[in-house]
């Protein structure tokens, strides 16, 4: 959340909470700085013993700026402020007449005191700013209670979804926690009531940062449990480079291929040439996107619409080999044209050679009727003795046969069909079949991957704060 005193925020927390007792005291009689730190830190201070049992931190955190979030690496940079609240009873200086109620210092005494030894754990990388000197904050207040501030730079881990790449929101997180004390020695929580504070606007040229969320949990490990504070950034994608360099080029080659439509039958190597070079851009610029992302297994949202558009390409081509082959013929004489037409009738399909006679099956029913009878006379086992089925096997091959010219007969009679259509019928056809159902998946597409709707179908990214 972003304030507009975000400097004093934490500083006014403590400063208010002071006593107002003592305001009336002589500034003349005061302690100065070196005075007091001295005086704390003298031999009996143990920058060792935990203050109490336990110490309570609190912890807040002004984000400065994101300056990266990588789908390569899945990670994001991030430049932040880190405060930490605890109170020491063992530096407590009211007693002394101090001139100032709160004393700032650097980094060096800071060595010299008790500190939690907190870190960002799950951080990749993770370091103070030193420009022009460590960016250490310290302050002490009169009652004991110490604030620190560091201002560091850290590389965290976002949890990559590219599901709805490129219309998808990704989580990168910060997992703050003390490294050396558990729940009974450190105790951690978010000051409240703004754990997170936001100095600025936080836009990326291809991210911005839509919300953000804080949890605190135990966590255990094999030496007890710990407290744990994290931080969740959710980060919107901005797709408006995509649909420029990829969703309207790829539209362009599509309607580009489309113009092979109204060339006519006899522009085939016209044809061919344009859609081939539109499959070869689509591949092109397929290849450009995905490039500059991680090799995940899942679809993506931009895969569908590369794959798709492709698809139609090639379904643009095979109607180019349809028409092709019906127009093969085209510019012949027409002597030679007739007498292909009859070869292609009597060599396409052998419709006589796949009949058969019913007469001879029938004739050849009664031989083995005959053979049969002789076998009786002879001692063989009659005919009623073999298999019902061994009888009515001929009957049975009859009638298979006539189905299967029956079926070869309506598939010839579709082939003629065919074979009466002409390609300029097939251009007029898929000049409209190829635009409509090009518009139908855009109205698909679109209103799928652009409302909340592709959003249940990745259950990983939730925007509700925990």
């Amino acid at each position: 959340m972003s304030h507009p005193g975000w400097v004093m925020v934490s500083f006014l927390t403590e400063l208010l909470s002071q006593s107002s007792k003592g305001i009336a005291q002589s500034l003349d009689n005061c302690a100065n700085d070196t005075e007091i730190i001295n005086a704390l830190l003298k031999d009996s201070y143990n920058k060792h013993y935990i203050p109490s049992h336990p110490t309570h931190v609190r912890v807040d955190m002004w984000v400065q700026e994101v300056t990266s979030v990588s789908e390569l690496t899945q990670d994001f940079e991030i430049d932040l402020y880190i405060n930490e609240f605890w109170e020491d009873p063992a530096l407590v200086y009211e007693d002394m007449n101090p001139c100032k109620r709160n004393i700032s210092f650097d980094d060096k005494v800071l060595q010299r005191l008790w500190i939690p030894n907190t870190c960002f754990i799950n951080s990749k990388n993770a370091a103070i700013h030193e420009s022009p000197f460590r960016n250490v904050f310290l302050m002490v207040f009169s009652n004991g209670t110490l604030w620190t501030n560091y201002r560091m730079k850290l590389t965290g881990p976002c949890d990559m979804k590219l599901k709805r790449f490129p219309f998808d929101k990704q989580k990168c997180y910060l997992t703050f926690e003390s490294f050396n004390y558990n729940t009974g020695e450190v105790r951690m929580s978010w000051n409240q009531p703004y754990p997170v504070i936001l100095l600025k606007r936080i836009d990326l040229p291809d991210f911005k940062l839509v919300n953000f969320s804080v949890i605190a949990v135990e966590q255990m490990y094999p030496a007890g449990w710990w407290d744990e504070l994290t931080v969740a950034f959710v980060f919107q994608r901005r797709y408006g480079w995509y649909v420029l360099q990829g969703y309207i080029p790829t539209m362009v080659t599509i309607v580009i291929s489309w113009i092979s439509f109204y060339l006519g039958p006899r522009a085939i190597p016209a044809r061919t040439m344009l859609g081939v070079n539109s499959l070869l851009a689509m591949t092109f610029q397929f290849g450009n996107i995905i490039r500059n992302l991680p090799r995940v297994s899942y679809v993506k949202a931009i895969d569908v619409w590369m794959l798709s558009g492709m698809l139609f390409i090639f379904l643009s081509l095979l109607e180019l080999a349809v028409v092709g082959f019906m127009s093969r013929n085209e510019g012949l004489p027409p002597k030679i044209k007739k007498r292909k037409r009859q070869e292609e009738d009597d060599e396409g399909f052998s419709w006589k050679s796949m009949q058969t006679s019913p007469h001879l099956e029938l004739r050849q029913f009664w031989v083995d009727k005959r053979v049969n009878s002789l076998r009786n006379d002879s001692g063989v086992p009659p005919v009623e003795d073999y298999a019902p089925m061994e009888l009515e096997q001929p009957y049975q091959n009859i009638s298979k046969r006539r189905e299967k010219q029956k079926w070869f007969s309506g598939l010839r009679k579709k082939w003629r069909a065919l074979k009466d259509l002409r390609p300029e019928t097939v251009d007029f056809y898929s000049a409209i079949f190829f635009p409509t159902a090009y518009m139908l998946f855009n109205i698909s597409y679109w209103s799928f991957y652009l409302t909340s709707l592709s959003e249940y179908f990745d259950e990983d990214v939730n925007l509700e704060q925990p």
